[in-house]
Parts: structure tokens; sequence; C-alpha cells
């Protein structure tokens, strides 16, 4: 059976994903969609603080959830979440990186190729 969501931000980035898992990582992309598609309470719920402790500078990193404020980070990195806190933002920008909405993220990296999945 087939999930379906109402939430247009998720239609929106299923409807992406599936386009771009047809011409490159197939694999990624499909474990990305089967994660945004579970329930709320069970979708991947990741403190800043924890993507600090697993990064190293530039790394690109995706969280196919909510990304929250919880902990400090102290190196640039660009991370793409389904959803996320003005407090995560706010710490991902200031420490000098760039956080991207799902579907930026999508477009911006459509291989998934060096990609860090969190929360799965």
């Amino acid at each position: 059976m087939k999930r379906r969501a109402n939430n247009p931000i998720i239609k929106e980035a299923v409807k992406k994903i599936r386009s771009v898992s047809k011409t490159g990582n197939e694999k990624f992309w499909s474990s990305v969609e089967e994660m945004i598609l579970r329930p709320r309470s069970r979708r991947p719920e990741v403190n800043v603080g924890k993507i600090s402790k697993l990064t190293k500078e530039n790394d690109v990193v995706l969280v196919p959830g909510k990304l929250l404020g919880d902990g400090l980070i102290d190196h640039p990195i660009t991370i793409g979440a389904l959803f996320a806190s003005k407090s995560a933002i706010k710490k991902i920008v200031e420490a000098g990186g760039t956080f991207l909405s799902l579907t930026e993220f999508i477009e911006r990296f459509p291989d998934g190729s060096n990609v860090k999945l969190f929360g799965g």
C-alpha cells in the first residue's frame, strides 16, 4: 500500500525525488522518500549538536525529517532538511554554513553523491 502525503511541502519533495531518482542514485533517493513519507512521529529529528559532532568542515548533510536547534556547531556545512526550527537555521548560518529546504537540496545535489544522510 502506497502512502500519500497531504502536506504540500512533502508532496513537492516526493515529486522531485521521484524525478531525480530515475536519473541518479535511485537507492539513496528511495530511502529518503520512505523516511519523509513516514508518519510525523516516526520521522527523524536531529539536533545541530549531533550533526556538529559527526561532520567536518564543508560536509553536505541531509535530514529527511526535522532539524532541531539543540547544541552548538562550530564549522560550516551545507544542510538540507524537510523541516527545521528557526534556532537551528540561525546556528547553521552563524557558523558560516548554508541551510536548504529539501526541494532546494534535491535541485542542488540531484545525484546524492557525497551526501551524509542523518536520521535513518
